[in-house]
């Protein structure tokens, strides 16, 4: 093991006991000190990871924590999201979604928006829909149940469906790094204080407090001070109604999180230290876990992923498979 290769190396160094002669014997004590220090720091971090990472030693320990998963999502302690309104890879429409969602005990939807303009020739500008940012563009081959439809349309639904009994997190696109590639795209080229705006009028016009959760993170290296004071005020009244998420990709810097302002934190299933994305061993501190809700798990091996994580909540283009998958646990 690394521990034993490392104490034998310590070992070979202190090759002079207190009866024989060094002849060099302070500059021989000193490299002992030093590597010593070395061997100590090296044990440390190893630990570190160890304890970061979840302990999946033997195929009993997987058992389990797929048992405290099925229970954790039966009882509602922890919450299956329905990303984009899917309820199985076929795609239905609207309504019939929401309604078979309900029938599996889903009522928790992770939703894009995206702010119309005036290029769209189907929607108002101005107008906050349901989609992502490929549906609203028509740049892609696949539709989710309730891609492109406007906000309080989706709201009725939402509360025909599910009698107020739902909750919704939402992400807004926009032009959120002023980069040049955002401004050029239709889907994101609003400043984000005119999503932000909109949205603030449609969570209050729908009264949906309570029952929402904004995926946001204001972008401080934005230089129009203007703009960033704005998104500021927008979002404490948001928050004022909604939950604040943050969402965490694989590509971001996970040593130094600041969440404490976040109800919830959203990364990626890719974190999974076993994960075949996960390349460069990234590890979130396993506290945090308990204050994530994961995404996209779609199969059984991102779900087992999942359960050793024991996350808040999951987010999944087919619930339907995760809740027959789970049927089949324990």
């Amino acid at each position: 093991s690394t521990y034993r290769k490392m104490m034998n190396r310590r070992n070979r160094l202190n090759i002079y006991s207190a009866k024989g002669s060094s002849p060099s014997s302070s500059y021989s004590r000193r490299g002992i000190i030093a590597s010593a220090c070395c061997f100590i720091a090296v044990i440390i971090l190893l630990s570190k990871r160890v304890i970061e990472q979840p302990s999946t030693s033997s195929s009993s320990e997987i058992h389990d924590s797929k048992c405290r998963l099925k229970q954790a999502i039966n009882s509602g302690e922890c919450q299956l999201f329905s990303h984009r309104s899917y309820y199985s890879a076929k795609s239905d429409d609207c309504r019939s979604a929401l309604e078979q969602l309900k029938s599996i005990g889903v009522n928790h939807l992770d939703l894009d928006l995206v702010l119309t303009d005036n290029n769209n020739n189907e929607e108002a500008a101005n107008s906050l829909i349901v989609a992502h940012p490929m549906e609203y563009k028509r740049t892609t081959k696949t539709y989710s149940p309730c891609g492109n439809t406007a906000f309080n349309e989706m709201m009725h639904l939402l509360k025909s469906v599910y009698n107020n009994d739902f909750f919704i997190s939402m992400e807004p696109k926009a032009a959120w790094g002023q980069t040049q590639q955002e401004l050029d795209d239709i889907a994101l080229i609003n400043p984000p204080s005119r999503i932000l705006e909109t949205l603030l009028e449609l969570v209050e016009l729908n009264e949906l407090a309570g029952h929402c959760a904004a995926i946001v993170e204001l972008n401080y290296q934005v230089t129009d001070d203007a703009e960033l004071r704005l998104q500021e005020e927008l979002l404490r009244k948001i928050t004022q109604h909604c939950q604040l998420f943050k969402g965490i990709r694989l590509s971001d810097d996970v040593n130094n999180l600041h969440i404490d302002q976040y109800d919830a934190i959203m990364p990626t299933i890719e974190f999974h230290p076993r994960h075949p994305h996960n390349v460069q061993g990234k590890v979130m501190q396993q506290e945090l876990w308990s204050k994530s809700i994961v995404w996209v798990v779609d199969n059984e091996v991102d779900l087992e992923y999942a359960a050793e994580l024991s996350p808040r909540g999951i987010v999944s283009n087919s619930p339907r498979d995760i809740v027959d998958i789970l049927e089949g646990w324990c």
